[in-house]
């Protein structure tokens, strides 16, 4: 029995409905990945909350000879994550007020010196230098279909949220 694109279409939003919401896999501007704090699964809970106001920032260790990083955190403009994520192609979301920057990081982690605010969204990213030259920021987008409708989060910054101590 052949199924016509309609009829996969109609599959997939029947199964969403079932589900609540179904987060198709992750995109990457960049081959960098977070390692900590990690990425939810769903664009309900990209950003856990994470035990430290003095976190350990960890990606995927992609510098060649030569390179190092820099690694840049923004104290989200909203206090809800799901506010401070928000945005699309046309109307992008806002990183928010940066609060550190570091450049030459030689290995693929950074620990923030300076406590953070307790329960905050926070937004980091880390980018290849190689002497003045820089890449672009790594970023991640997602898409989720649910019974609403289909939602999209586009070039975010990988984020987590502060504890409340």
């Amino acid at each position: 029995m052949r199924v016509g694109k309609l009829g996969l279409i109609i599959w997939l939003a029947f199964c969403a409905g079932v589900a609540g919401c179904v987060s198709l896999p992750k995109s990457y501007s960049t081959k960098v990945r977070p390692l900590y704090p990690k990425l939810g699964d769903s664009v309900s809970n990209f950003y856990q909350t994470i035990d430290t106001l003095t976190p350990v920032l960890r990606w995927s260790d992609i510098k060649s000879e030569g390179q190092t990083y820099d690694v840049a955190v923004w104290e989200s403009p909203s206090e809800a994550p799901d506010e401070s994520i928000t945005g699309t192609p046309i109307k992008p979301r806002k990183w928010g007020k940066q609060v550190y920057y570091v450049q030459a990081v030689s290995q693929n982690y950074f620990k923030i010196s300076k406590p953070l605010k307790p329960k905050t969204c926070y937004h980091w990213s880390v980018r290849l230098r190689t002497g003045s030259k820089t890449s672009e920021w790594a970023t991640f987008s997602q898409s989720a279909v649910s019974p609403i409708g289909i939602g999209y989060a586009y070039h975010l910054p990988f984020g987590f949220i502060t504890p409340g101590h």
